[in-house]
């Protein structure tokens, strides 16, 4: 039955797509495990674990390119120290800040005993170390039970936190071995204020916990494992702050930067905290990422679902889809956001019954004169644009640059008997 967005959205035809592939620089680490192995055999590394300890590897919520299988080299060097490896989950408030919601969506995301070779031991039970600045300094329990910690993540420019340290291992410290209440602490002053928390917090865990050693995970800009690096406990502070600058030259990015809509497919929280990263959107929840990004409307069509319905970042979108909406576990969601103190970004987009309507709707939102001119970029997500497609009127723009190259001739989008462009995970009945 037709209603009265029909009456309006009915009539915006949407433009042709052709598939453009972005020519981004992607130094590649080919062989991975052999690449820690040759660190692990380092003398600074090597005496860190004996026989018969219990030693803690740390992981995220981050879908991180070839992560299982870095947590499973580290694994096997552990248990042939004649030790055991575990896997403590270390994310704040993800996964429903539960001690099970953690442990399944580390499952989703492929750390199951078969690949990585150890269990995953999971609660949010912390310790307090010390207090500075008034803040008390947490430690996952669990964590602490350990003989010693390896503290794993990557290093990248956050989606919030601006300064010399963003999303890296300190994060992972402050945050991550935090649990939900150590992240409640990093958080409670602003989302703002984050990082220079984060830069309170860590050195005290570096001093007074279990840490043996960092993992610090490099990607290039198609989200694959740029180069490893295994970082002495003292040495993590200095040495991230060089890495995270390193890191800015290969973030993923989009070559098209004066934008109409951009439509990204799916969002999700194993993609990035905000569910689509501000570094390629130009649009955060606080301060500016991207300044070259200049973005009218965003579309975001459905979510992860690794995400276990956390639809963190939503409120960076401008339009949705009932599908996207139908998945939301809210209290998930605010859960994340009140503990971040980032609750702008559980602000839902409005949503329209089906794709096709979501795109019309973004389109006419834009006040563009004439639409069939529209610059409209679609992406996977924001990880994942190495392929892109872009409508008819940007196609003399990839003509002229020499790192953009047209893969197809324009066609017309096609819709399935619901009009949606690719099938759904969940509809509205």
């Amino acid at each position: 039955m037709k209603t009265s967005l029909n009456l309006i959205l009915d009539d915006i035809a949407l433009p042709r797509f052709a598939k453009v592939h972005q020519e981004l620089p992607a130094p590649r680490l080919d062989d991975v495990a052999a690449h820690i192995d040759e660190q692990l055999a380092r003398p600074e590394f090597d005496q860190t674990v004996q026989a018969g300890q219990r030693i803690g590897i740390t992981v995220g919520s981050r879908g991180i390119a070839n992560m299982p299988l870095i947590v499973g080299t580290l694994a096997d060097w552990v248990k042939s120290k004649d030790a055991t490896p575990v896997i403590i989950p270390s994310m704040g408030s993800h996964g429903g800040a539960t001690a099970e919601g953690q442990r399944q969506m580390l499952l989703g995301m492929g750390f199951t005993p078969e690949v990585t070779g150890c269990e995953i031991v999971s609660s949010l039970d912390v310790t307090e170390l010390d207090e500075v600045d008034g803040l008390k300094v947490l430690f996952s329990s669990d964590a602490l039970a350990c003989d010693g910690l390896i503290l794993c993540n990557r290093i990248k420019a956050h989606t919030d936190i601006v300064g010399p340290i963003e999303s890296g291992l300190m994060k992972m410290a402050a945050i991550g071995v935090g649990k939900h209440r150590g992240a409640l602490q990093a958080h409670s002053r602003g989302l703002d204020k984050a990082g220079q928390m984060i830069q309170k917090i860590a050195p005290v865990m570096f001093e007074k916990a279990n840490i043996i050693f960092g993992v610090g995970v490099l990607e290039n800009s198609l989200d694959q494992t740029r180069d490893i690096v295994l970082i002495e406990t003292a040495e993590i502070e200095q040495t991230e702050r060089g890495l995270l600058a390193e890191s800015r030259l290969h973030l993923p990015r989009l070559l098209i930067h004066d934008i109409d809509v951009l439509v990204v497919d799916y969002m999700g929280k194993n993609i990035s905290g905000d569910g689509m990263d501000p570094n390629v959107l130009g649009r955060s929840l606080i301060g500016v990422k991207n300044p070259e990004m200049r973005v009218n409307k965003i579309l975001v069509l459905d979510m992860t679902p690794e995400s276990h319905g956390n639809a963190t970042g939503i409120g960076l979108a401008d339009i949705t889809t009932a599908r996207l909406f139908n998945q939301i576990d809210f209290t998930a969601m605010f859960t994340n956001g009140v503990t971040s103190n980032g609750i702008a970004g559980s602000r839902v987009a409005p949503f329209m019954p089906n794709q096709k309507m979501a795109m019309q709707c973004a389109l006419r939102l834009t006040l563009i004169p004439d639409l069939t001119k529209a610059r409209i970029v679609r992406i996977v997500n924001t990880l994942d644009v190495a392929e892109i497609w872009v409508s008819e009127a940007l196609l003399d723009e990839v003509a002229a640059n020499p790192a953009l190259t047209q893969l197809t001739d324009p066609v017309e989008l096609e819709f399935d008997e619901y009009d949606d462009l690719f099938p759904a995970s969940a509809r509205l009945d």
